[in-house]
């Protein structure tokens, strides 16, 4: 029998990590820890460098760059290697591709009110048009959650059986040294009394409703990271003079964990998520409490771990949500990327057989 090599769309590692990114870095290394060698190869476009590692061997090849690179020269490396795609950050060459592909979530379908402006319709159109490739071309799907599954089997009727769940995980936060200096830098934030967000203007991330929960709570401190004119939408709302908001802009991998650990609370508003990792990332940093939104995914994830926020009756009112009696090392327990790492090979060893 022919032997299968899975080629990975390496493009990935010249894009500014968020989760997607995230999730992707971290899964390969856990990975190479466990594959045989042979089976996984990583490809980049020039100039874009991937880590050395052990089993998994890496190339570049092309010369185009970007979405370029992604649509032209993986699918020709595809057909000349002979090798089947791993596509893990949510889109895949719309010709040209055989293989497995990762779906995080499928909100530009789900939530179409969440994109309205011209550069939201252009995204969502060119991300529909992905998952309904991924959805009629893919030999396999992965996917963060039961949640997500479900999702992409209610909007793009892909069986249960052709989709996997490789959760995410927290273990990249033991590798990032707490930065105390945000404290000296924002004297109004003094440690156990403030809480924390992580916002943007994407409309799923909710930030409307941690700027009202200050406007509720005068008498509480709420930080908020995050890049962005979170300011400015902050005026459009009316909640700009809250001065108990305090915003921290772009904060550091040690900032944010030090934040995470001394805060009163982590709040996670959110509208739609595939999984939703901040809560999981400020557990894993010491945070005492989470409060997160009440939806199945947020259940799913966090289960008796957090605080959970009704949108449809709470306006802004953290005093509101019942505080969660979490066992952190249980929560922390349930996610490993050495698990999400296994689970992935065992999908590879599959469509491999």
């Amino acid at each position: 029998m022919e032997k299968i090599v899975w080629a990975v769309d390496g493009s990935f590692f010249g894009q500014r990590v968020s989760g997607i990114q995230r999730y992707s870095i971290e899964l390969l290394s856990a990975l190479d820890a466990i594959v045989p060698p042979g089976l996984v190869e990583v490809v980049t476009p020039s100039g874009v460098r991937a880590p050395v590692y052990e089993n998994i061997r890496t190339v570049t090849f092309g010369t185009r760059k970007g979405l370029a690179w992604q649509q032209r020269d993986y699918p020709a490396y595809l057909k000349q290697r002979g090798a089947k795609g791993l596509a893990t950050c949510n889109v895949i060459p719309v010709f040209g591709f055989r293989g497995i592909a990762v779906v995080h979530d499928v909100c530009y379908r789900a939530r179409p009110d969440f994109y309205t402006d011209l550069r939201g319709r252009i995204s969502a159109a060119w991300h529909r048009l992905q998952y309904r490739r991924i959805a009629g071309v893919a030999e396999h799907i992965i996917t963060v959650s039961e949640f997500s599954k479900s999702e992409i089997t209610r909007y793009y009727g892909v069986a249960p059986e052709k989709i996997s769940v490789v959760y995410n995980a927290w273990q990249q936060m033991q590798r990032i040294a707490p930065d105390e200096q945000i404290f000296k830098k924002e004297p109004r934030l003094r440690r156990g009394e403030y809480y924390f967000s992580m916002a943007n203007l994407l409309k799923n991330k909710n930030f409307p409703w941690v700027l009202r929960a200050a406007r509720n709570k005068p008498d509480a401190v709420f930080a908020i990271a995050g890049g962005g004119s979170l300011e400015e939408e902050a005026k459009r709302l009316g909640l700009a003079d809250l001065p108990n908001v305090v915003y921290l802009g772009y904060v550091s991998d040690g900032e944010a964990k030090a934040l995470m650990h001394h805060c009163k609370a982590f709040l996670f508003p959110t509208l739609y998520e595939g999984f939703g990792i901040p809560p999981l990332e400020a557990v894993a940093c010491g945070a005492p409490r989470i409060y997160v939104s009440d939806t199945p995914c947020m259940r799913e994830v966090y289960g008796d771990c957090a605080g959970y926020i009704d949108l449809k009756t709470n306006n802004g009112y953290v005093d509101d949500v019942t505080p969660p009696k979490c066992d952190a090392a249980q929560l922390l327990a349930r996610y490993s990327w050495k698990k999400s790492a296994r689970a992935l090979l065992d999908v590879l060893n599959q469509a491999s057989n």
